[in-house]
């Protein structure tokens, strides 16, 4: 008797795209069941491309997260973050997710929409489904996107409570390739190295602490990670801002600002790590950073 033939292995990249604040790096977190993104309720909050990687018994799926598209950028790193994401959208895909609002769509939306990823699969996501709605509202956004965007499939999730996310990726993995995985079965969840995900930590203080521009215009740098067998790991960063001004809002009155974003940091990075840490953090000026190349270049948003 002949034994039934394995189902073979699927691995590939899914781009996770939208507007800021749509929601990408909640979904990622959803996926993964581990936060791995940061997340705030301001847009723009990611910034850099990063790959979370979900292992199954017969799968493997890469994960990007993406900055979100905007509109019309305002500066250079805006522009950088808007190409990063229609790059990774064209060049890196097998699956492409496209996250939209509950909300109907303009006409230029679906324009700037519309050939995102070329003939790669788009499955076409509507999330926050979980907020309230006239009966059928839902129902007609996803008809008008996938009218103008001729997705591969189309569904309602809601990725901050988990409805819908199974079946999100029971559709990603009809679509991957049939292939061997790129990295190894051992648990691995992104490329990046713990230094990325403290400056990433840090960063997400600063959204959470304070208003207007502030968390816009900082940037954060780790200059220091040192991993200590038997005690604290260390960990010294640079924040950095592009006025005066700027930097006295970030220190606060007699520096209590900074202390207390030194403390909620120090908490979310010893939680994410799974150990305890001593953070030192500093605050510098750096003149219109956001338009400065060499300082895209020299803060990771140029290669």
């Amino acid at each position: 008797m002949n034994e039934p033939a394995e189902a073979p292995f699927k691995s590939g990249f899914v781009v996770l795209a939208g507007r800021p604040n749509v929601g990408k790096s909640t979904l990622l977190n959803a996926l993964l069941k581990f936060k791995l993104s940061i997340v705030s309720p301001k847009p723009q909050t990611t910034r850099h491309k990063i790959l979370g990687i979900l292992g199954g018994p017969r799968y493997q799926i890469c994960f990007l997260d993406t900055p979100g598209l905007i509109a019309e950028p305002r500066d250079p790193l805006q522009k950088v973050l808007k190409r990063a994401a229609r790059t990774a959208a064209h060049k890196d895909a097998d699956v492409i997710v496209l996250l939209v609002e509950p909300q109907r769509p303009g006409p230029r939306e679906l324009e700037e929409l519309s050939g995102l990823g070329g003939q790669t699969p788009l499955i076409l996501a509507l999330n926050k489904s979980d907020l309230p709605s006239s009966p059928g509202a839902h129902e007609e956004v996803l008809r008008a996107y996938s009218e103008a965007l001729k997705p591969a499939a189309a569904l309602k999730i809601s990725a901050l409570r988990g409805t819908g996310v199974e079946e999100l990726l029971e559709k990603l993995l009809a679509r991957l390739p049939d292939c061997p995985p790129y990295y190894d079965q051992d648990g691995q969840l992104s490329d990046r190295p713990e230094r990325f995900f403290a400056a990433e930590m840090i960063r997400e203080q600063v959204f959470a602490l304070y208003r207007q521009e502030i968390p816009h215009a900082t940037a954060v740098v780790v200059e220091e990670f040192l991993e200590k067998k038997g005690t604290r790991d260390w960990i010294s960063a640079v924040l950095y801002v592009e006025k005066d001004g700027q930097k006295a809002i970030l220190l606060g009155k007699g520096g209590q600002a900074l202390r207390d974003l030194s403390e909620k940091s120090r908490r979310a990075l010893s939680e994410f790590l799974g150990r305890p840490v001593d953070l030192q953090l500093w605050v510098k000026v750096r003149r219109d950073w956001r338009r400065d190349p060499r300082s895209l270049r020299e803060f990771g948003y140029l290669a």
